[in-house]
């Protein structure tokens, strides 16, 4: 009988804090034409469904 050759799986975690948050990123909050049937129809699927990643 031929003897199985298993290779030892490893994990490295290593913990991070960031030290910057990228220049010129910033977060706004929605406006209200972001939520037009015009913004939002290129996000529909066939059946209407609102879909994104």
């Amino acid at each position: 009988m031929k003897k199985k050759e298993y290779i030892k799986p490893e994990l490295n975690v290593y913990r991070m804090e960031t030290q910057a948050i990228l220049a010129g990123s910033y977060i706004e909050k929605a406006k209200e034409d972001d939520y037009s049937e015009e913004s939002v129809n290129d996000y529909r699927d066939t059946w209407g469904n609102i879909w994104a990643d």
